[in-house]
């Protein structure tokens, strides 16, 4: 992945079409140049004989604009991929043309003409783009980002139209698309800022409450936890790498909803242990084993936390079972 740097940006400014190429050539030599000079992807389309792409860069200081007109493609980045280049980069992308078909931390959403969606390059993701599109891309370091919006997270995975704020937003990209940077009045960096500023801007319309993205992943972190509460290296870190989101973003949709990660695994193993206990099938099982089965490695602090819980022992519930 390119690195983003501080500076004027304009040392990364690039071009690239396949209108020299023909077919299959046109295609593999696209995924080199994506992978080379974006992100490392794998791009794939049914119309590989005919395939066409364009792309033109412009760097704006600590951040980069991709501008992207291509035929249809499905583009993936995969978990090896992420391994291999974990940079916490975020890509918002304006549909100017085309729809999109994307998933990303386990969601699926379809992005339709002349709207926005951000996604997170250290997490996968596919696109889908069924007709071909003109993406309008700003590819920004997560400390960047931050500045403007301090949790990005929680714009991950939703669209967002193309008015008010969002509006001003996809005025300045298509700008730069038609125009480019060179005779711009104002220093890339400050063009940067007045990106970041619509963005912050635009996020503010629309982020109050709880969003989609947080609802769905928040029911997806519980359903993994009935799974998995009996594993004792169960954690927010384990969690997050199943969800594909950061281990402070799994921690903020369990704030969102008034708990914890610890209260809700803590609430899982002792309630199941209450269910093994008032179960004749599992008479032979003796305390320690029921803490174990339930994810407990100490079996003292079960039967502590046991106590705290029902008001009893262990052993006590099961005697009057």
């Amino acid at each position: 992945m390119t690195a983003l740097i501080a500076g004027n940006g304009a040392e990364r400014d690039k071009q690239w079409s396949s209108s020299n190429l023909v077919g299959n050539p046109a295609l593999s030599a696209w995924n080199t140049v994506m992978s080379d000079c974006v992100a490392e992807m794998n791009i794939d389309s049914a119309e590989r004989s005919t395939f066409s792409a364009r792309w033109d860069r412009y760097g704006l200081g600590p951040i980069d604009i991709n501008n992207f007109r291509t035929a249809e493609q499905t583009i993936s980045r995969t978990a090896a991929m992420v391994r291999r280049h974990p940079d916490e980069v975020y890509a918002l992308s304006y549909m100017q043309q085309g729809s999109a078909a994307v998933r990303h931390a386990g969601i699926d959403v379809h992005v339709p003409q002349g709207s926005f969606i951000l996604v997170n390059h250290a997490s996968p993701y596919s696109f889908r783009f069924p007709e071909g599109a003109v993406a309008l891309t700003a590819h920004m370091p997560a400390s960047w980002l931050r500045r403007w919006v301090p949790q990005p997270e929680t714009m991950l995975v939703k669209t967002f139209d193309a008015d008010a704020w969002g509006g001003a937003l996809a005025a300045m990209l298509s700008a730069i698309d038609q125009k480019g940077l060179r005779d711009a009045a104002l220093s890339r960096s400050c063009i940067a800022d007045q990106l970041g500023a619509f963005l912050a801007l635009m996020n503010g319309n629309v982020s109050a409450g709880e969003s989609l993205h947080q609802g769905k992943l928040f029911k997806r972190a519980l359903t993994l936890m009935k799974d998995r509460f009996d594993e004792p290296d169960l954690s927010p870190h384990a969690l997050a790498a199943e969800l594909n989101i950061s281990k402070r973003y799994v921690h903020k949709i369990f704030a969102g909803h008034n708990t914890t990660f610890g209260a809700e695994l803590l609430a899982l193993r002792l309630n199941h242990a209450k269910d093994i206990l008032q179960d004749a099938r599992f008479a032979a099982y003796r305390i320690s084993d029921v803490a174990y089965a339930c994810g407990f490695t100490d079996p003292s602090h079960f039967a502590r936390k046991f106590r705290e819980r029902f008001g009893h022992a262990p052993l006590a519930l099961r005697n009057h079972a």
